[in-house]
């Protein structure tokens, strides 16, 4: 038969759950909105750089390189990338990145605060290889693919 006590009592669970699980999504939101730190708005492209670092951890992996701008000078920017294990998962462990490597391009959104911080979005490497990033078709295309 209905009890009305005991479906009370659960539906004051269900709803303890529902506004706890809201609560802790809330602070994880707003770390991952990219919108918050940078201009995704904004597509930079800077050409042939070379790898100062490319570490992999969490919450998200670095890639550190240098490049001469238009006027000639050498600027050292980071990129901030996706966590070590979707950056293994895409193909771009440890090993792919090492300083000195060279880069023909390496795309990505400025960071809001006007430092040389961005998020990478892609990377194309000297021998033809490109690894996008972000989106559905993230991963490594090998350049005879």
């Amino acid at each position: 038969m209905f009890n009305m006590q005991t479906t009370f009592k659960e539906y004051r669970i269900a709803i303890f759950i529902v506004a706890l699980g809201v609560l802790i999504g809330f602070p994880a939101m707003a770390h991952h909105s990219g919108v918050a730190y940078f201009d995704l708005e904004v597509e930079i492209i800077q050409h042939d750089a070379i790898v100062v670092e490319y570490v992999l951890v969490n919450p998200h992996g670095r890639l550190t390189y240098k490049f001469n701008d238009e006027a000639g000078v050498q600027q050292e920017w980071t990129g901030e990338l996706a966590s070590s294990n979707n950056l293994r998962r895409l193909g771009l462990g440890g090993a792919i990145l090492k300083p000195g490597d060279k880069l023909k391009t390496v795309t990505g959104s400025p960071a809001r605060s006007g430092t040389n911080f961005m998020r990478l979005s892609r990377v194309d490497f000297e021998n033809g290889d490109v690894a996008q990033l972000v989106g559905a078709n993230a991963g490594i295309t090998r350049s005879g693919e």
